[in-house]
């Protein structure tokens, strides 16, 4: 029969690393979490963990039963929760690993409104550029940039834009007008790196004509932060490739504008990756939905910046942010 007080105590082991972080954790004493884990393995006739002096790890079928019963395991807690309450709100734990300059850019704008929402829902936030193994290290979603190999995650592209080449209007002045990417090699350029070094390929693809361009440029700042390359570029000390997620309130305040708009630069795609299996958690499932439903209303709004004047761009940009806190759309 299935227990479900030792599918919680498999689960904190994992995630914790140790049998000692478990019992902390839960609260319980260590002896009965090795005796639980022993059980719950004789029951199934596999071995579930490797156990060593300083730490534990999940052996193959331990990580394959880890990642397919997670969900479905928090799926029927969330149930019990809800009958039990009343009531129908997400709750939980909700762990999430992000890289260090998204995290800091979008995630601090964003995550406050996120727990004013779902003020049951706990969050653990880790920042690293180091791509996250979510599986062994207890994560229940991730953001990724690249393509991903791991074929036990499942994938959404978050932001669906393409970066654009942005400047501001006084370093456009006496530097422009641009109407070609050829002529940007003479140009100093900020430059974002994110993990492991990568850097935006500078290929711009002609959105009508397909022309296709490869520019070699000049680092005038190469910085791993989105934050710092921003400052830069704000100062008019070069061009720069944006996202659009980091930085709509400045185009649309006319701090920034956008320079060779009908070319395409190829990216480097952005997931927000989750462990596959049947069942998602509610926690899941409302973090997921509020963070597409944020970044398809700003791309909408890019969508629209040059259709409005400036004066009409600043009252859109001024009521999103007053009313940034709101629920998905469904």
């Amino acid at each position: 029969m299935l227990d479900l007080n030792q599918m919680s105590v498999f689960i904190r082991v994992v995630q914790e690393g140790s049998f000692t972080g478990a019992a902390k954790a839960l609260g319980i004493p260590k002896s009965r979490v090795s005796r639980m884990i022993t059980d719950l393995e004789d029951k199934l006739s596999v071995r579930l963990l490797e156990r060593t002096t300083r730490e534990v790890h999940a052996t193959d079928i331990g990580l394959q039963y880890y990642s397919q019963y997670k969900p479905l395991f928090e799926e029927i807690t969330d149930i019990h929760s809800r009958i039990s309450d009343h009531q129908s709100e997400p709750s939980g734990l909700l762990r999430i690993a992000a890289p260090v300059g998204f995290a800091i850019d979008i995630m601090g704008k964003w995550m406050a409104d996120f727990k004013s929402l779902y003020p049951k829902i706990d969050i653990e936030l880790e920042f690293s550029d180091n791509e996250p193994n979510l599986v062994r290290d207890g994560f229940d979603i991730g953001f990724v940039f690249g393509h991903l190999d791991d074929s036990s995650l499942i994938a959404r592209k978050f932001d669906d834009t393409d970066p654009v080449l942005l400047a501001t209007p006084s370093f456009i002045k006496n530097n422009g007008p641009f109407t070609h990417p050829s002529q940007l090699t003479a140009m100093p350029w900020i430059v974002t790196g994110t993990r492991n070094g990568y850097t935006h390929a500078c290929i711009f693809i002609h959105k009508e004509t397909g022309e296709r361009i490869e520019i070699q440029h000049e680092d005038a700042v190469l910085v791993n932060h989105h934050q710092v390359a921003l400052h830069h570029t704000l100062a008019s000390q070069g061009v720069s490739l944006g996202v659009t997620l980091f930085t709509y309130e400045h185009i649309y305040s006319g701090q920034l504008e956008v320079i060779l708009p009908d070319w395409e630069v190829v990216q480097e795609p952005l997931h927000l990756v989750f462990p596959s299996g049947r069942h998602q958690a509610k926690k899941v499932r409302a973090f997921i939905d509020f963070f597409m439903d944020k970044s398809s209303k700003i791309n909408e709004m890019m969508d629209e910046v040059d259709l409005q004047s400036p004066e009409d761009r600043g009252k859109l940009i001024h009521e999103h942010l007053k009313n940034s806190v709101s629920p998905p759309s469904k």
